[in-house]
Formats: C-alpha cells, sequence, structure tokens
C-alpha cells in the first residue's frame, strides 16, 4: 500500500512539471491562434497567468476535499479534472471558428487546471507521508523529485513533435495532439488512485477543516507561505527563466535546449540528494547552508562568468531544499486539516514566488534582476527556516 501511495503522489508531481512545461514554447502559437493582434504574445503569457490565479483557490478546495472526505478522494478529483481540461484545450475551436469566445473559453479551462494542480499538492502530500512511517526526509525527496522528472519528460515530448511533424505540421493541427499529452499522466495517476487505500491516518474532522486551519494552525501556515515562497520565488526568478536570459541577454537561443535539460537534470540529482544528506545533518542548516550558498554562487554565474555550466551548477546548488518541502511542512499540521495546510502553505507560496519573472523582466540589466529577486526569496525561506522547529517529527 506505502508503495502504490508513494507512485500515485509521484505521478501527480511529475503531471505538474509536465503541464508547467508543457504550455511554455507554444505561448507564441497558443497566441496567435486564440488572441490573435498586437496582443497575441501577451495573450499567450495569460494562460499560464490563468492556472497560477486559480492554484491558491485549488489548493483551498481541494485540501477541504482531503480532510473532510479523504485524501484519495481529492487526489481522484484532481486527475480526473486535469484531464479533461486538457482534453477540452485539446479540442477547443480558435478565434478564427468561433471568435472571442475562443480566448475566453482557453482562460476558463487554463484556470481550471490551476484549480486542480493547486489541489494535487496538499492531498497528495498528506497522503504519501502519512503512509511513510520511517525516513520521511527519503520519501519527501523522491517525492518531489517528480516535478523536474515531468518538466524533463515535456522538453523531451516537444523536441519529439517538432522532429517527427516539423513547425507547420505542428502550427496547424499536431499542436492539440500535443496539448492532449498532458491527459496521458493523468489517466494514468488515475488508474493508480482508483485502487489506493485510505491513508491510515486520517479520520473525518467533525468541524470545518478550514475553519480548525485558521483557528489552530494559523501560525505555522504563514511560515509555511514565507518558506515555500521564498523557495518558489528562487526558483522562479532563476532557473525557470534560463530561457529569456540565454536569447535576450547572452544571445545565446542556441543554448536554451542543452542548458535548461542539463539544468533540470541536476536539479532532479540535488533533490534525490537532499533526503539522504538531511538524515547526518539537521535539516535547518542542510537549508540554509546551500541557499547563503547559490546566493553566493548567483552573482559568478549570473553576472561576471554565465555560461553553460555556471548556470547548471546554480541550478544544481539552489535545488536542494526544495526536495525537504514536504519533511519540512508535514507535521506542522494535525491531520484533521493537514491536507489544506500543506496546499494552502505551498500554492498561497506560489503567490509570492510566482510573479517574480514578471518582475524581473521589468527591471536593467536582467542579470541584476534575477540575483535581486533571487535575494529576496533567500532571505524570506531563511527567515521561515528559522521559525521552524530545530527537528521534524
Amino acid at each position: 500500500m506505502r508503495t502504490r501511495a508513494v507512485i500515485s503522489a509521484y505521478l501527480g508531481w511529475v503531471m505538474d512539471g509536465y503541464d508547467a512545461l508543457i504550455v511554455t514554447p507554444i505561448m507564441p502559437l497558443l497566441g496567435q491562434l486564440f488572441f490573435p493582434g498586437p496582443y497575441s504574445l501577451l495573450g499567450g503569457v495569460s494562460t499560464l497567468v490563468a492556472t497560477l490565479i486559480g492554484r491558491p483557490l485549488g489548493s483551498v478546495i481541494m485540501g477541504y476535499v482531503g480532510d473532510r472526505f479523504g485524501r484519495r478522494v481529492g487526489l481522484l478529483v484532481t486527475v480526473l479534472g486535469y484531464s479533461l481540461s486538457a482534453l477540452a484545450i485539446a479540442l477547443l475551436p480558435t478565434y478564427l471558428a468561433i471568435g472571442t469566445l475562443a480566448p475566453i473559453s482557453l482562460l476558463i479551462l487554463r484556470f481550471l487546471q490551476g484549480i486542480f494542480l493547486g489541489g494535487e499538492w496538499g492531498p497528495g502530500t498528506a497522503l504519501i507521508m502519512e503512509w511513510s512511517r520511517w525516513r520521511r526526509e527519503l520519501t519527501s525527496a523522491f517525492v518531489q523529485s517528480g516535478y523536474p522528472i515531468g518538466v524533463v519528460i515535456a522538453t523531451l515530448v516537444y523536441a519529439l513533435f517538432m522532429g517527427a511533424v516539423g513547425p507547420m505540421e505542428f502550427n496547424n493541427y499536431f499542436w492539440r495532439v500535443y496539448i492532449a499529452t498532458g491527459a496521458v499522466v493523468a489517466l494514468l495517476a488515475f488508474a493508480v488512485r482508483s485502487r489506493l487505500v485510505e491513508s491510515p491516518l486520517w479520520y473525518r474532522p467533525r468541524a470545518n477543516p478550514l475553519a480548525l486551519l485558521f483557528r489552530q494552525g494559523s501560525r505555522w501556515l504563514g511560515v509555511g507561505v514565507l518558506f515555500t515562497g521564498g523557495l518558489l520565488m528562487i526558483y522562479y526568478s532563476t532557473y525557470l527563466i534560463y530561457s529569456d536570459f540565454l536569447a535576450h541577454v547572452l544571445h545565446e537561443p542556441g543554448l536554451i535546449p542543452g542548458v535548461m535539460l542539463m539544468s533540470t537534470i541536476a536539479a532532479i540529482i540535488a533533490v534525490l540528494l537532499s533526503g539522504p544528506l538531511a538524515l547526518v545533518i539537521n535539516y535547518r542548516w542542510l537549508i540554509i547552508g546551500t541557499l547563503i550558498a547559490s546566493l553566493a554562487y548567483a552573482p559568478f554565474a549570473l553576472l561576471l562568468q554565465p555560461n553553460f555550466i555556471n548556470l547548471v551548477l546554480l541550478a544544481f546548488i539552489e535545488n536542494f531544499a526544495m526536495g525537504l518541502v514536504p519533511y519540512v511542512l508535514f507535521d506542522k499540521f494535525e491531520t484533521h486539516f493537514r491536507a489544506s495546510g500543506l496546499g494552502v502553505s505551498y500554492n498561497w507560496g506560489l503567490l509570492i514566488g510566482g510573479w517574480a519573472p514578471m518582475l524581473v523582466v521589468l527591471m536593467t540589466p536582467m542579470s541584476l534582476g534575477m540575483i535581486l529577486m533571487m535575494g529576496i526569496g533567500v532571505l524570506l525561506a531563511i527567515i521561515g527556516t528559522l521559525a521552524l522547529p530545530r527537528r521534524s517529527r
């Protein structure tokens, strides 16, 4: 049962990472098809913003479901909802066919995807960590590696489509098939989760889980939002926008595929290593040490010697802390409001860090903007870490 719980949660993280990258390379195309005109690029970007806005709401809704009706129920709803919305986007007529209804429908569907993706983390983390009675550091790191694995899979799928059908055929029709692939991982996760047994620790609370969360767990909720918000600000202001940095600052667009792929692989290795290291090093000092090291290395990697190796090394150093997020937050929330507390902590933290790329783009030069936003993220994450107890239970 524990293995099935781990796999089901892992597939959810893969789905999340897959969605994060599947839309990114086709944003200009979506802009042309659904938002034609001078603001087509802005329209394409708005599809990501719609998902970002939906995630905090999803964490509240599905966190409530996961606490009130069971972790398993919440996880079944999220993957089913995500897969159906992905298929709906793949079948959606463009602006030429139905006019303004097309962009409105696209944004609504992306918003719904944000709700289902935002609802994934809370019940999923609660389920897997409740099944893991020992060495939760290792479980935390393994499951967190699912997100960058999803990014790698999405990168390879996009390259496969472009190589197999070419840009012209892809833009005409095969982008729909490409979008529909997002439902494959979700449906696979649904098949695994449909056979899940409920968490051994879960019980139906007598009171509203959200009311209990804000009444009894508000302290750790604030710490969790601060901690995850800082980590996600680091992630979104550096590694996630390497492609823009390479294209517009270094003027080396040819390096984008290689740097992004190797940086993601480096992130996977760092996340997986964080678990074993946390067994021998206090988790607070492991997080603080790697965050300070990444900030110290950032000026060299982004300003003084921005090259392939240094960008990959920066991604490696800054991702250690991400592997310990479930382990750090799991026991801060009682069982009867744990899914809500975990989901809200992570996805409301995303509201802090998720806007970093847009702020970086407004700064000149971009390198300094990346370092500045990363510094703010490191500060927030360290403050959140120091507010945590010396040891997790």
